[in-house]
């Protein structure tokens, strides 16, 4: 039989956490309903030995070597084709799951496949897309739950017959990172999607499955500790790959662009976008200084070619902030993040209404 769940474990340079993850998700579990299929992308480390040792202890542990380094999304790929569960779970290999984390993921597929081979889930969707809790863990040891906990506990995401996106659209505005999410294999493949390459890799998967999922639930308990701010780590790296997150966002309208049952979705996806690439821009020390104004640049380019129809900008400070980056207005912008106000002749074009 299939093992009910698949878990995609790309590896790259971290041999000093990989065997805490490993052992997070295979010791004290002997399930036949897990997988686990880890690619060495090419590590410079001794990850490919660790790896190598494990599988040789656990069978339901199978390794990938690639030849060239790929990336997280092209590692991805690379281990698709391999995985056989009825559901996929994407784990970073720097990261671990809590105690009974993966018990309680199980517990919850089980129970779908149950009550599906039941007949209890008889015209309902399948789940296609099951969400879990998460902790940040900082390089210091100290912890922060879910910060987005508040827009999922207690919504209709909990409720057994789960929700939509539409129905629930504070969703969008939590983390859209890939590893706090369950799909469905079947779903999964049917969307016709695939993971980018260089950083924010993951978007042009989670908002098209977000999207189109016919059923989400979320499951309320902390089933993943995420390293945040980790040396090295995206979120805490200057570079120019930060720009990649264009090329994501492209996927994702691209996608909608071939979906118009899902056209009502485009202002909500292109404020997310929007707010995410200024994010990025304000955070000190990601984008280096002197690729700052092709940066933004880039900003105004992905307002201009993904506007909806009809958009309207938000009131107040963000509103002014959009409106800048519309224009390309970088130094207006600028000096409104640094003092709080814009300079007296871009002021008063705004109100003209010009912005």
């Amino acid at each position: 039989m299939p093992p009910l769940l698949s878990i995609i474990l790309p590896v790259h340079g971290v041999e000093q956490f990989l065997p805490r993850c490993l052992d997070s998700i295979l010791a004290g579990q002997e399930s036949e309903d897990v997988e686990v299929i880890a690619v060495d992308d090419r590590s410079p480390d001794g990850c490919g030995a660790i790896l190598d040792d494990y599988a040789a202890r656990d069978k339901r542990l199978r390794v990938l070597h690639l030849s060239e380094n790929q990336g997280l999304g092209g590692a991805r790929i690379a281990a698709l084709p391999e995985a056989h569960g009825s559901y996929l779970w994407c784990v970073d290999s720097d990261d671990w799951l809590p105690e009974g984390a993966l018990d309680a993921v199980l517990a919850e597929l089980r129970a779908e496949r149950d009550a599906e081979r039941a007949g209890e889930r008889a015209g309902e969707p399948p789940l296609d897309i099951l969400l879990t809790g998460f902790t940040h863990v900082y390089p210091d040891g100290s912890t922060e739950p879910n910060p987005w906990r508040h827009l999922l506990a207690g919504s209709p995401l909990e409720r057994p017959a789960g929700c939509t996106l539409r129905e629930h659209p504070a969703l969008l505005r939590t983390v859209l990172s890939v590893w706090n999410k369950v799909f469905r294999r079947e779903f999964l493949d049917g969307l016709q999607v695939s993971f980018g390459r260089g950083f924010y890799e993951d978007l042009s998967v989670t908002y098209p499955a977000l999207l189109a999922a016919r059923r989400l639930r979320y499951l309320d308990r902390s089933c993943y500790n995420y390293r945040r701010g980790r040396p090295g780590a995206i979120t805490a790296t200057a570079s120019p790959k930060h720009a990649d997150v264009f090329a994501q966002y492209d996927a994702v309208f691209a996608f909608l662009d071939r979906h118009p049952d899902l056209a009502d979705q485009r202002t909500l996806v292109f404020d997310r976008t929007l707010k995410q690439a200024l994010t990025v821009y304000d955070s000190p020390g990601l984008v280096p200084a002197e690729l700052s104004r092709d940066f933004f640049h880039r900003i105004a380019a992905h307002f201009a070619a993904h506007r909806p129809p009809g958009y309207h900008y938000p009131g107040g400070v963000q509103g002014v902030r959009y409106r800048l980056a519309a224009r390309d207005a970088r130094l207006g912008y600028d000096e409104l993040r640094r003092a709080g106000r814009l300079p007296r002749a871009l002021k008063a074009s705004l109100r003209r209404g010009r912005g």
